[in-house]
Formats: structure tokens, C-alpha cells, sequence
């Protein structure tokens, strides 16, 4: 290993990488497999420059009295990415661990295994500890995979008096599959986050309006399990579709949502040489007298005489 004249970084990034192991215990581990696999990687560090050296502390003299290289920390980005991504395979193994084996028994040995590789993964080697890693969760990834082609809810359809169908969304996969087609955000979306969580939780529900010929034209999602409100609605590539869209209007109406009022419609723009509807306001209200105490005609005093008889005096 090289002698590094600052190993903070080195321990920053484990630890930053180790962040995404939900376990604390387990996370603590992997910084410390991570922080030495950095420190065997000679693409991560320089030879350290005379101005580092001036002012080093006793034992960088002594190692450069012994003909040995001092070396500084220096950031490689695939080292960093490939930390995080072996962070994320634990991350899955943990999850694999934390599974019930009695539900499912032929998924025991599994479970067991992933529980046997978190216990030794202090003594194992870094680069095997990320191809066992890899290995569970992708036992993970297939056994999610089939959960999510699973329906959360029943099949439903609407048949539009223009002869359109609003279908229902059924399973997480299938979310994904419309994302996909409609180019958007829900192509990334799993259950454990975004709205294929909602789709699986069952806080949320997803209707895409189909033609004749079964091309997609807008996905609604609307609240769950009351569909008291439409969450988002959008068209292909995010495009805007407006409150009053008729179809989307026989949607709301067959499932009791009242939709909310369109968007007034915007001033007319000036024309040339016309001044703008807010700097006509302005210029009406200077053009208006003020009418504060200063701007006011000073009224004429009373007389005495008159000041007498409104104080009630009598002669």
C-alpha cells in the first residue's frame, strides 16, 4: 500500500459510498472493505508535490529518508462509481436477508446464503465480496421482477362514446411498459419509490386512454382508493393535456372526480404601440387626484363668534 499523507479522503469517499447500505452494522463494514480497495488502487493516488511535503508531519521524513514515495489522495471517478455500485448490490443482499423464509420455502437457501455473506463480510476480499453481491441481487432482481408482473388490481375498462377505452393500469410492470411508450418518468419507476410505490401501495391508480388501434394518448393517475382527485395527468413526452379534454371529463365522471376548473384564459396581448393592460392601470391611478391631507384644500377657519355657538355658549 502507498503512504499517503492524507487518508481522509479515502475514508470520505468509503464513507459516502457505504451511505446507501441501509444497515448500520453492515454499512461500518463495507466503508472499511472499501477504504483498503482504494488504497490498492494505484490510479488513485499522485506522488505528492514539495509544497504538500513542507509541512508533513515526522514519519513522512523518516519514509523519505528510507527512499519511499509519498503519495496523495487524487479523484478517479470509476473507482467511485464502481464503490457505489457494489454498495447498492449489499444493499440488495440485505434487503434478500431481511425476507421470511417460512412464506416461501423454496427461497430459503437463498435468504440463508445472503444472511451468511453480510456475517462474513469483514475477512472476505473486496472484489469478491462484489461478485457474490452481485450474484444475490440479481436473485433479488428475478424474484422482484415477478412480483411486479403480479395485478394489484382488477382489470377495468371504459368504453368512451367516441369509441375510445380508457384502460386501467394493473401490475408495476405494466406501468412501466406505458412509460416506455409514452417516453416519460414512469418507464424508471419501481415499487419501492414513485408512483409504481403508489400503483403497488394502492394510494394511487393509473388509466391510459387508448384509440382504435391501441396507441396510448394520455395516462391519469388519480387518487386511491377514493379517486377523489386526478394527481397528474399527461400525453406523450409530458405533453399538457387540459382540464376539459372531454375524454378526461367521461373519466372523472365515471369514477366520481370532479375535475378542477380550466385556466382562465390570459389577457389579450397589446398591440404596437399600445401600452400593456398593468402599465395602463398605473398611469389611471396618477392620473387620479390624491386625495390625502396635504393634497386637500385647507378648509377656512370658524370665526369666533362661530366657534362660540357650536361650543354652546349663549350671549
Amino acid at each position: 500500500m502507498p503512504n499517503v499523507l492524507d487518508i481522509g479522503p479515502v475514508d470520505a469517499l468509503a464513507k459516502r459510498a457505504s451511505e446507501r447500505i441501509s444497515n448500520p452494522a453492515v454499512a461500518k463494514r463495507y466503508a472499511k472493505l472499501a477504504a483498503s480497495r482504494i488504497l490498492r488502487n494505484p490510479r488513485c493516488f499522485r506522488p505528492a508535490a514539495e509544497a504538500e511535503l513542507s509541512n508533513a508531519p515526522a514519519w513522512v521524513e523518516a519514509a523519505l529518508e528510507r527512499g519511499e514515495t509519498i503519495s496523495v489522495y487524487r479523484r478517479n471517478g470509476a473507482m467511485a462509481a464502481r464503490l457505489h455500485s457494489v454498495a447498492r448490490r449489499i444493499n440488495d443482499v440485505e434487503r434478500l436477508s431481511a425476507m421470511d423464509e417460512t412464506e416461501k420455502p423454496e427461497r430459503a437457501a437463498a435468504i440463508k446464503e445472503a444472511r451468511r455473506f453480510l456475517t462474513k463480510i469483514t475477512n472476505a476480499n473486496f472484489d469478491d465480496a462484489a461478485r457474490r453481491a452481485l450474484q444475490l441481487s440479481e436473485i433479488l432482481a428475478v424474484w422482484e421482477g415477478a412480483a411486479d408482473t403480479s395485478d394489484v388490481c382488477e382489470d377495468q375498462s371504459i368504453v368512451l362514446l367516441s369509441g375510445r377505452i380508457w384502460r386501467r393500469v394493473t401490475s408495476v410492470a405494466a406501468l412501466r411498459a406505458v412509460g416506455r411508450e409514452f417516453e416519460n418518468c414512469l418507464a424508471r419507476t419501481s415499487r419501492n419509490n414513485g408512483y409504481g410505490a403508489m400503483l403497488f401501495r394502492g394510494t394511487a391508480q393509473f388509466w391510459v386512454l387508448r384509440d382504435f388501434n391501441g396507441a396510448g394518448h394520455v395516462v391519469a393517475c388519480v387518487a386511491a382508493p377514493l379517486a377523489t382527485r386526478f394527481i397528474e395527468v399527461k400525453g406523450p413526452r409530458n405533453v399538457h393535456v387540459p382540464n376539459d379534454h372531454p375524454d378526461l371529463l367521461q373519466l372523472a365522471t365515471a369514477l366520481g372526480v370532479r375535475p378542477t376548473q380550466p385556466r382562465p384564459p390570459m389577457p389579450p396581448r397589446p398591440r404596437f404601440g399600445e401600452p400593456p393592460m398593468i402599465m395602463r392601470e398605473m398611469i389611471e391611478q396618477l392620473q387620479q387626484p390624491c386625495r390625502c391631507s396635504l393634497c386637500q384644500p385647507r378648509a377656512v377657519p370658524f370665526t369666533i363668534s362661530e366657534r362660540l355657538r357650536r361650543g354652546g355658549a349663549t350671549h
